[in-house]
């Protein structure tokens, strides 16, 4: 977990510096770095997320890579879904929605589609891997 730590500690840190030119993909997908207030602490805490473009915005995928349990970023998310995205050099306020029924079905097919790990993240839990999407605030 410690690696993991210090990997999202540089990939941010890059991400920023390089305006978004550097750590935008990883392994083939697009990244977006997602700030959102923590639930409990009310820090604003930021997370590189695998990302897909969706409508005006990008949607993420709230998989935990498989695990029973939701990622901490998604709960925080529930809490407050007020987010600020930047996806390579777009940086912009919005409102976490999670998508659900029939769209979230087409969804996850793009997002299975373009990051074929999320298909096999899925089969390993037996919740429902959320969706988000992060509609512009205007």
């Amino acid at each position: 977990m410690a690696n993991w730590k210090y990997f999202s500690k540089v990939h941010k840190t890059v991400y920023r510096l390089s305006g978004g030119l550097l750590g935008s993909r990883l392994g083939g997908v697009n990244m977006a770095l997602v700030s959102v207030k923590g639930r409990k602490s009310g820090q604003v805490r930021t997370t590189p997320i695998a990302c897909y473009p969706y409508k005006d915005s990008v949607a993420v995928s709230a998989s935990n890579n498989g695990l029973d349990k939701h990622p901490l970023w998604y709960l925080n998310l529930k809490a407050n879904p007020e987010v600020v995205i930047q996806f390579r050099r777009d940086r912009y306020r919005a409102i976490a929605r999670e998508v659900s029924g029939e769209e979230r079905d087409k969804l996850w097919e793009i997002v299975i589609k373009r990051n074929p790990a999320q298909a096999d993240h899925q089969s390993h839990t037996e919740r429902l891997i959320p969706l988000v999407w992060f509609e512009r605030k205007t």
